[in-house]
């Protein structure tokens, strides 16, 4: 038969076995031999007697914790809170706050190593830390940083974040062997430069974005802008209204979310496919491999995959912005008289605007799209275009083009080298004509401006 140990009774104390009693008397020996001052009178060093009060062990505890009396305690307590809120931070799969402005490139995890002195040398060393001033360590304030529109659910967990960071740091400040330690410090924060980390922000992917995609929304918003498709709605449902009236972000959000750009494979987007009718479109064709909206369509379709992938490692892979910038119109152009030898090629026309006894030193408009030959006739609206950051690219949203005397310079793609490479520009070789036009240049497809094309050269 087993003797019962110490088992509490119904009124929470131990009812006395002998062995229990045995196990008593055992613990208190071995208390004699290991800490004999305890029964002497005798006390260790750090007395806990303040002005002939005895203070209570639990008021030890705390006051060694906030005031950090000792080496031994401060290092323990900033290094719990290392453990117990920092080091989860380091080892979670989830990303942190900092995804809500970076795409990719930087996160909260690149600011801490598997060790506490390992992480504060180097914060320290970085110049993230402000040892005398602890609130206004750089960290918090990197942590703080939050977009305009922020999630309740980020907006919480940077909260989370900055409460962790800033109880570690004013610990680990209090820590002397931690200062001590400055040959610990060693590279800490993103392993990108800092180029790469700027072009995956979050507002310059948003202004990608605009340049590329939002100045040509207006091919689409007959079939997808909410304010316009009510038919399209009642027969196809509501996703195919994926333009957010006057909210670029949102309507990028919506693009992702709901599977319109493909990030693992950005060609197979529908984004893409639909509109150059790889795939069924029920708005025909809108754009062809190589003309100028499909390689504004590529330039933030590659982008955005590469920077959401991490696919930027140096500032060299960077794509280079273009110096160009368009905003596309509802101001059509036709041009009657095309060979038909020109079926399905390519033709693009670049508008200069008269000046003085010339014209534009850069063009003003500019349009392609494939020629009908069995019509002998080519139709587009014209996009407005001006050298980025000048005074003309500030009213390209005007979608206004002014009255007067414009050259008509018009391109063929006739060997179809930008539907091998649709990176390719059409140049001299493919130059077939110019026309000098005068028109008020109205909007609407009933009043499109006709040239004829010009007689051979």
């Amino acid at each position: 038969m087993l003797l019962p140990i110490c088992r509490p009774s119904k009124l929470g104390q131990e009812r006395q076995t002998p062995l229990c009693v045995s196990l008593r008397v055992a613990r208190i020996l071995l208390a004699i031999i290991v800490c004999p001052w305890a029964f002497v009178g005798c006390q260790p060093s750090n007395e806990t007697e303040t002005a002939g009060n005895v203070q209570a062990p639990g008021e030890v505890a705390q006051a060694t914790t906030n005031q950090g009396t000792s080496e031994t305690g401060s290092g323990d307590r900033s290094e719990g809170i290392f453990e117990r809120r920092i080091l989860p931070i380091f080892h979670s799969p989830n990303p942190s706050s900092c995804s809500e402005c970076h795409l990719s490139g930087v996160d909260l995890r690149d600011y801490i190593r598997p060790t506490q002195q390992e992480t504060f040398s180097s914060l320290v060393a970085a110049g993230l830390i402000n040892a005398q001033a602890p609130d206004e360590s750089k960290l918090l304030q990197f942590i703080q940083r939050a977009p305009a529109r922020s999630s309740l659910d980020t907006e919480q967990l940077r909260q989370t974040e900055y409460e962790a960071f800033r109880e570690w740091i004013h610990a680990a400040v209090e820590t002397p062997e931690l200062l001590a330690r400055q040959d610990a410090a060693g590279p800490i924060g993103p392993s990108v430069p800092i180029e790469v980390v700027r072009h995956a922000r979050e507002d310059r992917v948003l202004a990608s974005f605009i340049d590329n995609i939002w100045t040509e929304i207006g091919r689409c918003a007959a079939c997808h802008s909410p304010d316009r498709n009510a038919e399209q709605v009642q027969e196809h449902g509501d996703l195919v209204s994926w333009i957010v009236l006057n909210d670029p972000q949102a309507t990028l959000d919506y693009m992702v979310a709901n599977g319109l750009i493909d990030t693992d494979e950005p060609t197979s987007s529908p984004l893409l496919t639909k509109p150059t009718m790889q795939v069924d479109h029920g708005g025909g064709q809108k754009m062809v491999v190589g003309d100028r909206s499909y390689k504004q369509f590529r330039a933030f379709l590659d982008d955005y995959a590469a920077v959401v992938n991490g696919g930027y490692q140096t500032s060299e892979q960077l794509p280079r912005r273009d110096g160009e910038q368009s905003f596309v119109t509802d101001i059509w152009l036709k041009i009657e008289g095309v060979p038909s030898e020109f079926d399905q090629r390519l033709l693009q026309v670049d508008l200069f605007a008269a000046e003085g006894d010339g014209w534009s030193e850069t063009r003003v408009a500019t349009s392609d799209r494939p020629v009908f030959g069995a019509g002998q006739l080519w139709q587009q609206t014209l996009s407005l275009v001006a050298p980025r950051g000048s005074a003309r690219a500030e009213r390209l949203a005007e979608q206004v083009l002014p009255p007067g005397r414009y050259l008509v310079r018009i391109h063929v793609d006739r060997e179809q080298k930008l539907a091998t490479d649709f990176r390719a520009e059409m140049g001299q070789e493919d130059f077939v004509g110019e026309v000098e036009v005068q028109s008020n240049w109205p909007a609407g497809y009933g009043a499109m401006t006709v040239i004829q094309y010009p007689a051979a050269r």
